[in-house]
């Protein structure tokens, strides 16, 4: 299970969600509980999400 406070650790530049998957969890093929939990932090202000780019960074 993937905490907030990793996420946030691992976001020290702007990354794609499957380059945050590798860094934080490597063993799961599924993003799916990464990309839910990264939707909760935008909702709640802690990460944002670039569509240009594709890439998550902190808020």
């Amino acid at each position: 299970m993937t905490k907030e406070e990793d996420v946030l650790a691992a976001l020290d530049k702007p990354r794609a969600i499957y380059s945050l998957q590798q860094l934080l969890d490597p063993s799961n093929k599924s993003t799916d509980a990464l990309q839910d939990l990264l939707m909760r932090m935008r909702a709640a202000g802690k990460v944002k999400f670039d569509i240009k780019s594709g890439k998550w960074s902190k808020a």
